[in-house]
């Protein structure tokens, strides 16, 4: 087994060791489970947020363990891209990779909590969508863009966020939001802004839901400078082809 333990947290490396059979056992919180799985765990007064990616297929195995890093890895590698471009997300912790018989199955990524609210609890899952935060979070999406991130799986669950409701000194200000990105491993960077189409093409995961959709499209245009009816035909259309292309999604 591969563990890649960050330095900080070396003190803790026997605890994350044994993190695939405490899995096993049926250890820890269950947080979210469908695809993927992810649990809350508790080791000596820390908390563990450990997310275990499915059980790759035989091309998978192939794959990974000779070709391209895993989802774990990735995981763990760009968060640390996205905190030294200036975007938060949870600090990573470890990354492990099992591999019996010499080839990758099922890869493990443990970071730090964030216990902030998800916005797609207010936004997607609202009828009455909150609009002031549908701005925040284009606002963000486009400093995110301007950092040259595009977050590989850009929908409204995998922005955490919390409101400044007391002025905190001269950086945050009552009113303000604060965001946090989770699920960021397959995403990409460029050196500069990337290119219009890009970071429209980034946003056709944000929702599916069509007035909300299209709200968001709005905010983002007008916050970029450009014409907001064009955007959004141009927009719509992605949308339109995304939702009706099968992905390759075993090779993601």
């Amino acid at each position: 087994m591969k563990c890649v333990i960050a330095d900080q947290y070396q003190q803790y490396a026997s605890f994350i060791r044994q993190i695939p059979a405490l899995f096993a056992q049926g250890e820890g919180e269950v947080v979210y489970a469908k695809r993927n799985e992810v649990r809350r765990m508790e080791h000596q007064g820390r908390v563990f947020i450990v997310k275990r990616y499915k059980k790759v297929n035989a091309i998978q195995q192939l794959i990974y363990t000779f070709f391209r890093k895993t989802k774990a890895a990735r995981a763990y590698l760009f968060a640390q891209e996205f905190r030294r471009r200036g975007v938060p997300t949870p600090r990573e912790i470890a990354y492990l990779e099992t591999t019996p018989h010499g080839l990758f199955t099922i890869g493990y990524f443990v970071c730090e909590e964030c216990l902030w609210r998800e916005a797609a609890l207010d936004l997607r899952e609202r009828e009455d969508f909150d609009r002031e935060l549908g701005r925040a979070v284009m606002q963000h999406t486009v400093e995110m863009h301007r950092k040259g991130v595009l977050h590989g799986d850009l929908n409204l669950t995998n922005y955490l966020y919390e409101k400044i409701t007391e002025g905190r000194g001269q950086k945050a200000e009552e009113g303000t939001y604060r965001f946090v990105m989770i699920d960021t491993n397959r995403s990409h960077f460029t050196k500069g802004m990337p290119s219009d189409a890009q970071c429209l093409k980034n946003l056709v995961r944000i929702t599916h839901r069509r007035d909300l959709y299209e709200y968001l499209i709005r905010q983002y245009a007008d916050l970029r400078g450009w014409d907001a009816e064009s955007t959004l035909r141009q927009a719509l259309q992605m949308l339109d082809r995304f939702e009706h292309k099968g992905p390759l999604s075993w090779l993601k």
